[in-house]
């Protein structure tokens, strides 16, 4: 849990994310590593839970700096649980994922939306709405009227009305997306969350497929799908092996695998060895890392 991801500011040395936490939730929730995922749930919500969310950064050097949480970790823990007992057939984490999600909903909702942060310092919310912050198919399960609202500004997210591409967020005291730059790993869990509910539009799909094919999909676009950032990571073609499995799409999947595995660090005399993180600098992000986890384990 070192680094931070495609939307927040590096985290170093001893601090902990919450984001993090979320991804490694899903990966041994998905490989069935019962004990292990209830040790480390235990684990995560002692070290984030506060005042009813999970904070987004932890750094025990300084328990009191970080006093926001960021939704979409919220939603990616609950859907760590939901998939825990999906996987086991049980009903173990029930009560506490209405528990949370009810919570969550308390700190963050406005205008049936779940806004991207709460601050507990504040003890209030912000007006804006990544999209990709909407985990539309927890909505879907657990608050079929927020899922209405998320999606209905999701899809409202869209530029043009047959582009492949949306727009990062929404003001809510605008009623405006934001006319910014498209970060890639926001825009692909857009993608993905699209997918989870069969939402995701061809013409989505196929700009991805193409640009998994070319080796093309690079960091960030403007809204015109002009080329921005020309790196890219391996978190890109993770979450684009996610929506080709989503969707049953085998060819995406196994090219975006390729990809990935490409930018593995295959000198066993590395000390990065297996990762997928800078050879030369021999930098490692944990988004990169668990994304690619979840990637390729999941079944």
């Amino acid at each position: 849990m070192a680094q931070a991801g495609p939307d927040e500011h590096v985290a170093t040395g001893h601090q902990y994310l919450s984001e993090s936490a979320g991804y490694y939730l899903q990966y041994l929730a998905q490989t069935k590593q019962n004990r292990k995922f209830r040790a480390f749930y235990a684990q995560t919500k002692r070290t984030f839970y506060r005042q009813q969310v999970f904070l987004y950064r932890f750094d025990p050097k300084q328990p009191g700096k970080y006093r926001v949480n960021a939704t979409i970790d919220d939603l990616r823990i609950i859907a760590a649980l939901m998939t825990y007992d999906q996987r086991n057939h049980t009903t173990k984490y029930q009560k506490e994922i209405r528990t949370l999600y009810q919570g969550l909903r308390r700190q963050v909702q406005q205008d049936g939306l779940l806004t991207d942060m709460y601050s507990l310092t504040e003890r209030t919310h912000n007006q804006e709405v990544t999209l990709c912050y909407q985990n539309l198919a927890v909505l879907k399960k657990l608050d079929p009227q927020s899922y209405r609202q998320a999606l209905r500004v999701v899809q409202g997210g869209r530029i043009g009305a047959h582009g492949p591409l949306y727009y990062q967020s929404y003001r809510l005291n605008t009623k405006k997306y934001a006319q910014s730059q498209l970060v890639t790993p926001q825009l692909l869990i857009t993608f993905l969350h699209l997918a989870e509910v069969g939402k995701l539009p061809p013409a989505s799909l196929h700009w991805l497929k193409q640009q998994v094919t070319k080796q093309t999909l690079y960091n960030a676009y403007t809204t015109t799908g002009r080329v921005k950032d020309r790196n890219t990571s391996a978190a890109n073609y993770a979450l684009a092996m996610l929506i080709g499995q989503e969707v049953g799409d085998q060819a995406l999947t196994n090219t975006a695998k390729q990809a990935l595995l490409a930018m593995q660090v295959t000198d066993a005399n590395s000390a990065i060895y297996g990762s997928f993180g800078d050879p030369q600098t021999k930098q490692v992000y944990s988004f990169n890392e668990l994304t690619a986890l979840v990637a390729l384990n999941q079944s």
